[in-house]
């Protein structure tokens, strides 16, 4: 996860970089189909990883696949890299990324021992991931329907969001006790 938020933190730069010094008026949809292919790769590792059962981990599987073979096709074959925006794979992305933190979720509520959950890191960041892509994929359902004008309302509302799933997740990483050694 931290080299994904790494390139995530580069992208950014490299995005306000280009709008910074150059004088022309540049689309950045590319920016959002790299975003958009890092992070389905990127979380469906981590998924992988954290989801023991097999079947849960094909599912993980299928849904990278589906989202790889849309990449490819929107972005590479039909060449929407640079000058598109499709909101349709950007919600299978982000429902495929809502189905992963379910399948935890369901690993979890199978899987009951005397350990406290709040305890655990994971918990807390699925429940964050949780939030922030289920209130992306209402979202991107629903950008293309809204007004130019109320689509900075939009995105607002993403940021808020995004606010709060990181919000959950720090109160769930200061909630973990920390061990001390002596």
């Amino acid at each position: 996860l931290f080299i994904y938020y790494l390139c995530a933190t580069f992208l950014l730069f490299v995005a306000s970089f280009l709008v910074i010094y150059t004088a022309e008026d540049i689309e950045n949809n590319w920016l959002y189909n790299i975003f958009y292919f890092i992070t389905i790769c990127v979380l469906s590792y981590y998924f992988y990883q954290i989801l023991n059962n097999k079947i849960k981990k094909y599912i993980v599987i299928f849904l990278l696949i589906i989202n790889v073979i849309l990449f490819i096709f929107y972005d590479l074959i039909l060449g929407l890299f640079y000058h598109g925006f499709n909101e349709h794979a950007y919600a299978i992305c982000f429902i495929s990324i809502v189905v992963y933190a379910l399948l935890y979720f369901d690993q979890l509520l199978r899987n009951v021992s005397e350990q406290n959950i709040l305890y655990e890191f994971n918990f807390w960041l699925v429940s964050g991931y949780l939030l922030y892509f289920l209130g992306c994929f209402i979202i991107i359902l629903f950008y293309k329907s809204v007004g130019v004008d109320d689509r900075g309302s939009i995105w607002s509302l993403q940021n808020i969001i995004l606010f709060l799933s990181s919000v959950v997740t720090l109160m769930g990483y200061l909630r973990i006790p920390s061990k001390k050694s002596f």
